[in-house]
């Protein structure tokens, strides 16, 4: 049988699904003969039958040796696999609509790959949740009710084998790579090894995306300008667990951020970039940000030339840590709880930088530059634990690579 390498997704925008490992997929387009992105957004559950397909599109941007594959269903799936041996990258969430797609990937045994190489906020903050019982929201208690109990049927399924478990995870944090080495699955694999039961059947620790790509040649570094990192005002996740905000809050949270980053830029006599989420609508945000250059897809590039990052909460602002950049942690009353949350969560783990929008407090040039330089200290223990693999100079894509090669590929 004929093995293919390929990256399984569901999902209406290829490129948003590409971007974050843009590096990773050009040199697994120089690496391997060819690569397929399989997209299995037409096979989910509680979905509207309109079939999706922007392959001819989206195949004409991409490496030449990358080809995507949406079946339209369960035969024509069956049909590109029969006769295959395909490992892939998993791009999809554990989300109940995905079950069907689970079973499948069982059913033509499909070798999994798990990619955390970005950020391990979304680990910790997990954690931390489940410790707070208090839920005051009753649309965020149906989401974590709807959360635990598919949690609870994915490891049921998978122990039952009736779901694959994942064949290789690559994590960049520390404590992600000791916990699940550490796992009550593992220590009992380790006295049953007939029992199969932990989720990941091997852990392999690498170094981060930002590792990766800030250590490359060529950077262009500066401190040009002052870079806002958007994390959408409207983002999924907070209207599951809090509601669509209106029109009103949305109004206030954007002249509250326009004035607050004019005031920097007159402070430091900087230009302002506004680098949107992937998520967020690019044609609706020039109204609200009609002063500034905006631009969607290089935040990586922008977060270079940064004198200043300002952000809300984003697993990119790594590559700023990485990079020793002065970082301003920015929060608001509008952004809900789920948001505030998460910034709590990375100023005080980093000791950032907090500026309220809704204190409105002045700014001083000196003291300002002074402070921000001083925490800049702070990335140290964040850069050891998240970011780098014990002073390994090997790229965390390298070590990828090579791992699928030698597991799946060799002679």
């Amino acid at each position: 049988m004929k093995k293919i390498f390929g990256l399984l997704v569901t999902s209406y925008n290829i490129k948003k699904a590409l971007n974050l490992q843009k590096s990773l997929y050009e040199k697994i387009s120089k690496t391997f003969d060819e690569f397929f992105i399989i997209n299995l957004i037409n096979l989910q559950l509680f979905k509207k039958r309109k079939l999706y397909n922007n392959d001819e599109y989206f195949n004409n941007r991409l490496p030449h040796n990358f080809k995507i594959i949406t079946p339209a269903n369960k035969n024509e799936l069956n049909k590109f696999l029969i006769n295959k041996n395909l490992v892939a990258f998993m791009g999809f969430g554990k989300r109940l609509e995905n079950f069907r797609i689970f079973f499948l990937i069982k059913k033509y045994n499909v070798r999994l790959i798990f990619l955390q190489n970005i950020d391990a906020g979304n680990h910790y903050l997990g954690r931390e949740a489940s410790k707070n019982r208090r839920i005051e929201n009753p649309i965020f208690f149906s989401y974590r009710l709807g959360k635990l109990i598919t949690y609870c049927l994915i490891k049921l399924l998978t122990f039952f084998n009736l779901f694959s478990r994942i064949d290789i995870c690559f994590a960049s944090a520390k404590a992600i790579v000791d916990n699940c080495n550490n796992s009550i699955g593992k220590k009992i694999e380790k006295i049953f090894p007939f029992l199969k039961i932990s989720y990941f059947k091997k852990i392999v620790h690498i170094n981060s995306r930002s590792f990766d790509m800030m250590t490359k040649p060529n950077l262009n570094l500066s401190e040009d300008k002052i870079v806002f990192v958007d994390s959408d005002f409207d983002h999924g996740d907070r209207i599951i667990r809090e509601g669509k905000p209106g029109e009103e809050l949305r109004l206030k949270y954007f002249n509250q951020l326009n004035q607050f980053l004019l005031k920097l830029s007159n402070i430091f006599n900087k230009k302002v970039t506004i680098c949107l989420h992937p998520t967020t609508d690019l044609d609706t945000c020039k109204k609200y940000f009609g002063s500034f250059e905006i631009c969607k897809y290089q935040t990586s590039e922008n977060i270079r030339q940064a004198f200043i990052v300002v952000f809300h909460d984003s697993s990119i602002i790594s590559d700023a840590i990485f990079l020793r950049k002065k970082i301003i942690s920015l929060k608001s009353n509008t952004l809900g709880k789920h948001k505030n949350n998460r910034i709590d969560f990375y100023q005080k783990k980093l000791g950032l930088f907090s500026y309220s929008l809704d204190e409105k407090r002045e700014l001083n040039n000196v003291s300002l530059q002074a402070e921000l330089g001083e925490i800049t200290n702070n990335y140290d223990h964040y850069i050891e634990k998240e970011i780098m693999k014990n002073n390994d100079q090997i790229l965390g894509e390298d070590r990828i690579i090579n791992t699928v090669k030698k597991e799946y590929f060799a002679e």
